[in-house]
């Protein structure tokens, strides 16, 4: 006997067409190996000309989102509208009809998730959100229901495919931001606004996420710390290369005891590590656990399809009885990034004369911090050199006003660059 499932999907762009594409596909596949009926009930989407969406999968097709939340026979609500305006609406009206809902729409749980999930928790409502973060890798469903288990230590990730493909180009073809990012958006990597990604947001709703899965704790997003990309020069990637680094935007989760530290900014991680070797537009995701190791992710973190085959996997799990597990909030204290200690990647522009490194170094002493290495760089034709230093850890608060100070040299050519090393 099987199971009949009906389905109703909000927002017919580029994932939701994918989906009604997909779950065509796979409807025989579904009934024979899961014994569900999955029906598209009906589909909705403001822009009348996805009527011809609709028609071509033959499925009821609506402009108004209330035709799919208030239908007394669908079962699961898919929203894929995206936005923090009228996709929230249609979540809490979900909610209020206790029907199942599934959503990609990362930036909306990670501004508003404290008051969805507590709804959700409180009608007792199956819901699943493995889309919203690396596409079609399934981390989510990883974490939830198996290595949180084993005690999450700390996440890093490479979480969003546009500044990934940006920094790979830099990288391999030793491009300048500016010509890199052109390339993406040629291939369609990357938006014709492209701030939402190369700001490092993307990756801050996505880590936001991966915290409240992990340690059950959703932050403001306004205290995680988020750093972009836009400016890294290649200068900075060549000798990175040369010190045996890697430059990656990187999101990092990391708990000890009651206190978690989250942020997103570029970092120097060893080039032999696996994230260090995730290329172009993929999403990697390394997680550190006390019971079982290390575990990898990696794959397409977007596209229509991919995304769509993560929805799908929700649906299914739903379907089946499955849904995700929200974890109880948590009593957590976030470690303010001014007290993080590390070590750090700084570049100068210095004038070449005597005593330049000298006062430098006095500068930093004062802060406590201490000099690993450094290098002198020297640049033909130049009033200014790159002085390349590498530190031993540091609080990051001493070294941002070491930094200040130093800029206010005579000899020095602000801004001075600072990148985090992130021992993996």
């Amino acid at each position: 006997m099987f199971k009949k499932v009906r389905v109703g999907i909000i927002g017919l762009g580029t994932v939701g067409s994918a989906l009604v594409k997909l779950l065509k596909e796979k409807q025989k596949f579904i009934r024979q190996n899961f014994w569900l009926d999955i029906e598209i009930a009906k589909v909705c989407d403001k822009n009348p000309s996805c009527r011809k969406t609709a028609a071509i999968y033959k499925v009821p097709f609506s402009q108004r989102w209330k035709d799919v939340v208030e239908d007394s026979h669908i079962d699961i609500v898919v929203e894929l509208v995206g936005g923090l305006g009228v996709a929230y609406d249609i979540i809490k009206k979900a909610i209020g009809a206790k029907k199942a809902i599934v959503t990609a729409n990362k930036a909306l749980l990670a501004e508003k998730g404290e008051k969805i999930f507590s709804s959700i928790r409180a009608k007792k409502v199956p819901f699943g959100m493995e889309a919203s973060v690396c596409g079609g890798i399934p981390i989510i469903k990883s974490i939830s229901e198996e290595i949180i288990l084993a005690g999450i230590r700390n996440i890093y990730g490479v979480l969003n495919g546009t500044t990934n493909y940006i920094l790979s180009t830099m990288t391999k073809e030793n491009k300048d931001f500016s010509p890199a990012l052109k390339q993406a958006q040629k291939e369609g990597l990357a938006e014709a606004n492209p701030a939402l990604d190369i700001k490092g947001e993307d990756s801050r709703h996505k880590i936001a996420l991966l915290s409240f899965l992990s340690f059950g704790f959703l932050p403001p997003l306004k205290d995680i710390k988020c750093v972009g990309i836009e400016n890294i020069e290649k200068l900075d990637i060549q000798y990175a290369r040369e010190l045996g680094f890697t430059i990656k935007l990187l999101a990092v989760a990391k708990k000890e005891g009651r206190q978690v530290e989250l942020r997103v900014q570029p970092a120097l991680i060893p080039q032999e590590h696996p994230l260090a070797k995730t290329y172009g537009a993929y999403n990697a995701v390394f997680i550190n656990t006390q019971k079982a190791g290390n575990f990898l992710f990696y794959g397409l973190g977007a596209g229509g399809e991919a995304t769509a085959s993560a929805v799908l996997s929700d649906i299914l799990n739903i379907s089946l009885g499955r849904p995700l597990p929200l974890p109880p909030p948590q009593k957590i204290h976030l470690i303010k990034p001014k007290e993080v200690l590390s070590r750090y990647y700084i570049r100068f522009q210095a004038k070449d004369q005597p005593g330049v490194l000298a006062e430098i170094s006095k500068i930093l002493a004062s802060f406590k911090i201490s000099i690993a290495s450094v290098t002198q760089k020297q640049q033909a034709k130049s009033t200014f050199v790159p002085i390349v230093m590498l530190t031993h850890k540091a609080v990051e608060g001493n070294v941002a006003e070491a930094l200040r100070k130093i800029d206010r040299l005579s000899f020095i050519k602000p801004p001075t660059h600072l990148i985090k090393i992130e021992d993996i």
